[in-house]
């Protein structure tokens, strides 16, 4: 409890005994003004109390009408100044930022710790080396945090954050964007304006969107490098395991194993994708350790693809079968193949990519889609690119920052070893943000284990209202507590008397960080405490009506914009948007 201050405590009686003498003082001179009685009344304090104690003061008739107007003004003044004084201490020790936090997270400390560890040129701009993910619960302060910060939000279904945290964050985006997703809403409230700054592009298999403009990517090429093959084998395999089923894991490694293998046995001798599927399918075809063997291979690498090929363990063959099959079987679609076997045609190149600032929007409909693992593959690929790219830059690092919206992480981008790419990245330029619903689905996905891992690794935790009580206890514990004044009062035969005591609470409970505002969250940022913070929602910028009109080019030009029921009206009511977006397609090479 922190020590009183007699000094204080004794200003406010004093100030409100000065308030009251000056009541009357007032009210006599300017009563005398107006009703004069030609008494000693003067605005020289010492004379005016001389003559009072003289009996040569007289009251006048407007000072009664004055002074009661003075106290009921100096009545009310009191209350107004109570009431501030309440307000003060409630943002002091409310749920907000601390002092210590706000000029931890300003722009000016913020700006000074990046330009430590970013190589930039000196005149460089202080809003361009930090981001702000959050604001004082007012909204006036915008918070500061570097963009080695790799961060991780927790949303329910619904929570908003979409319009307050991921198209906000690739809007304001300085580099490269990769944003993963389940539905077209993010595409379409950011990608018209990211066209005016770079090249837009989809990895949308299941044709969600319906963006114009599909990535056309071919998994083989790249695989010359067995550790690359090896690599994407990995990520392909992996996505479909689950942290807490038995033996899961164990045939997602053994197929990954298989794949990576393939991948390899492929890029060698110019194979694609249907080439992979056929060996994986038929584990008697000794295609592809003969192209290993011609191509020299070493003995080890061979003899693993053999093993599992041809295992005396039965059981262990069919899982192994069944889990590269069901890998497979979506690209028994012939529209999908050919995406993932591009021939000819321009194929998604990630150097090219991550040299502007260009965006990249990669759909799959959720955990429930086939097609997942193969979306996880894609996003794993470009990040490990990102990395490798990152060592050829000035400090080893990306600048600007290459920004990864990992929307429903757990569905669509489930990188296995999800810990490491949070950790990792800050510090080669790559700023990566992950999304999931609940500390659960993370624990379904990757395990227990690795779900309080990437709790602990992320720099910082965004927890948007309407999550599970049981799960924000310790983050409420973490906010610690206050003092709140508490009032009792008793009575007895000689009267009655108040006590005023402090009790300790705290600053916010779990059900309180449940039923914040939209826009509002709780943010946890490294070892400072939590506090709520505003987001930066899309409704309160100023481009606002500008952007929803873009949303609306957008959905035009992804197919889902009619007008009164009837197609050919729609594109007609909107000649003016296809011009304007013909424009921007011819400036961006798309």
């Amino acid at each position: 409890m922190p020590a009183s201050n007699p000094r204080g405590t004794m200003l406010g009686p004093l100030l409100m005994l000065a308030l009251l003498l000056a009541v009357p003082y007032l009210a006599l001179n300017l009563g005398e003004a107006l009703t004069p009685k030609g008494s000693a009344i003067t605005w020289n304090a010492r004379d005016l109390g001389a003559g009072i104690v003289q009996g040569h003061v007289q009251w006048p008739v407007a000072s009664t009408f004055i002074a009661v107007g003075l106290f009921i003004a100096l009545v009310l003044l009191a209350a107004l100044l109570v009431e501030g004084t309440k307000n003060l201490r409630t943002r002091k020790d409310g749920p907000g930022p601390s002092p210590a936090t706000l000029r931890a997270l300003s722009l000016r400390r913020a700006a000074r710790y990046a330009r430590k560890a970013l190589q930039v040129p000196p005149k460089t701009k202080d809003k361009d080396l930090v981001v702000s993910m959050a604001a004082t619960p007012q909204g006036k302060k915008p918070l500061y945090m570097q963009f080695e910060d790799s961060c991780w939000t927790y949303a329910p279904a619904r929570a908003g954050k979409t319009l307050t945290i991921v198209a906000p964050g690739i809007l304001s985006a300085p580099g490269p964007v990769l944003a993963t997703s389940t539905k077209v809403d993010v595409l379409t409230h950011t990608a018209i304006a990211r066209l005016e700054v770079g090249r837009v592009l989809a990895f949308d298999l299941e044709q969600i969107t319906g963006w114009p403009h599909q990535v056309l990517w071919n998994p083989v090429r790249g695989c010359q490098d067995e550790n690359e093959a090896l690599a994407r084998g990995k990520a392909w395999a992996r996505a479909t395991s689950r942290g807490n089923v038995k033996n899961g894991d164990w045939f997602a490694d053994q197929a990954a194993a298989v794949l990576g293998r393939l991948l390899h046995a492929a890029a060698l001798e110019g194979k694609d994708l249907r080439d992979v599927m056929r060996w994986a399918s038929d584990f008697t075809d000794a295609e592809p350790v003969e192209i290993l063997r011609r191509n020299g291979a070493t003995e080890s690498f061979i003899s693993r693809l053999v093993d599992l090929r041809s295992s005396r363990a039965g059981e262990a063959v069919d899982g192994i079968k069944m889990t590269l099959q069901g890998l497979f079987e979506p690209l028994a679609s012939s529209r999908v193949l050919s995406q993932l076997v591009p021939g000819d045609r321009t194929a998604f190149d990630a150097q090219e990519f991550l040299a502007g600032r260009n965006t990249l929007y990669v759909i799959a409909d959720g955990d429930a889609s086939p097609l997942a693992p193969l979306v996880t593959m894609f996003t794993d690929f470009v990040f490990r690119a990102a990395k490798g790219l990152s060592q050829q830059r000035a400090g080893g690092r990306l600048w600007p920052v290459f920004t990864m919206f990992l929307d429903e992480a757990p569905n669509v981008a489930a990188i296995r070893d999800m810990p490491a790419v949070l950790s990792e990245s800050g510090g080669r330029g790559i700023r990566v943000l992950g999304f999931s619903q609940s500390f659960a689905q993370n624990e379904a996905r990757w395990g227990t284990d690795a779900a309080k891992a990437i709790q602990e690794t992320a720099n910082v935790i965004i927890l948007m209202p309407g999550l599970k009580r049981e799960a924000l206890k310790d983050y409420a514990a973490e906010m610690g507590t206050r003092h709140r004044q508490r009032r009792s009062r008793s009575t007895g035969r000689n009267g009655g008397s108040t006590t005023v005591s402090l009790e300790e609470v705290q600053v916010m409970k779990a059900e309180e960080i449940k039923h914040l505002r939209v826009g509002e969250a709780l943010v946890v940022y490294r070892n400072l405490p939590p506090f709520v913070g505003k987001m930066h929602p899309l409704w309160e910028r100023k481009d606002w009506k500008q952007l929803e009109q873009q949303a609306r080019e957008a959905e035009l030009m992804c197919g889902k914009l009619f007008v009164d029921g009837d197609p050919g009206t729609g594109v007609q009511g909107h000649g003016g948007f296809l011009g304007r977006i013909g424009e921007r397609l011819a400036r961006r090479g798309t």
